[in-house]
């Protein structure tokens, strides 16, 4: 049984191998900005502490668990006819991806990671989430931050293609080369 296929020997259809390629995508996609944000500021232990647990295993669960949902987010928002000629090609899933990215940066930054600050009582994240002239540290915290957000919406996007196109074909993942 090859790994596009469901446990009865058919194939998946196009909305359940889109679904999937979200999941999955957005999993690889976390990975790549995880490793970005641990061993760029070494977050991890601080998004463990959003769920009351202050480790990095903890970090990495919410981390890829969150980065699955917003890879099934991504599917969910541009899974739709009007979006049809940016999926078509790698360029236009790339493109969707950053798109997806930066809108999450957005959203997570300026409501969700707030709102859960607050929710575990918490006044503030121990370093600054927005930059201030003359701060190297902030400067630092936000460019790695815009840099890990980008990384997501790129691999996301591209895994996506992988899974979606026939050209979009990614040696390294288990997935048949197929017209999808």
């Amino acid at each position: 049984m090859s790994y596009s296929e469901r446990s009865d020997g058919s194939e998946p259809t196009i909305g359940e191998r889109r679904w999937r390629a979200g999941a999955v995508g957005g999993v690889i996609a976390g990975a790549a900005m995880g490793a970005v944000l641990h061993f760029g500021l070494g977050l991890m232990p601080t998004i463990g502490a959003l769920v009351g647990i202050e480790t990095v295993l903890a970090g990495w669960a919410v981390h890829l668990f969150n980065s699955a949902l917003f890879g099934g987010l991504f599917v969910a928002l541009f899974d739709r006819p009007f979006f049809a000629e940016l999926r078509g090609d790698v360029g236009g899933c790339l493109s969707l991806g950053v798109v997806h990215s930066a809108l999450l940066g957005v959203l997570t930054g300026g409501l969700l990671l707030p709102a859960a600050i607050a929710i575990e009582g918490a006044t503030a994240l121990p370093v600054p989430t927005l930059p201030v002239p003359g701060l190297t540290a902030s400067f630092e915290f936000g460019a790695v931050i815009a840099v890990a957000h980008l990384l997501y919406g790129l691999v996301l996007g591209r895994v996506f293609a992988a899974f979606t196109l026939a050209e979009g074909a990614i040696g390294w993942l288990p997935i048949d080369p197929v017209d999808r």
